[in-house]
């Protein structure tokens, strides 16, 4: 019986796409930073220390992916 490989189609396939991939991750994670770092400062009462390290690490992890891709040229 032979085996069948597949090949793995590769998730961005034009420099096009990878720009509009990092361009999106960093608007991700200017909302994310927005939203769970920025707006509790600014309204005290709504301050939770948990959810203000989540969002920061989570928003490091959009901006790293974003300018991995940005930095990284993809081979065709």
């Amino acid at each position: 019986m032979k085996h069948v490989v597949l090949k793995m189609m590769p998730l961005i396939k034009t420099e096009k796409q990878k720009d509009n991939l990092a361009k999106f991750s960093y608007d991700i994670a200017k909302i994310i930073l927005a939203v769970t770092v920025i707006g509790p400062i600014a309204k005290p009462e709504t301050f939770h220390f948990a959810l203000f390290t989540d969002g920061f690490m989570v928003t490091v992890i959009f901006f790293v992916c974003g300018y991995m891709l940005d930095a990284n040229e993809i081979k065709l």
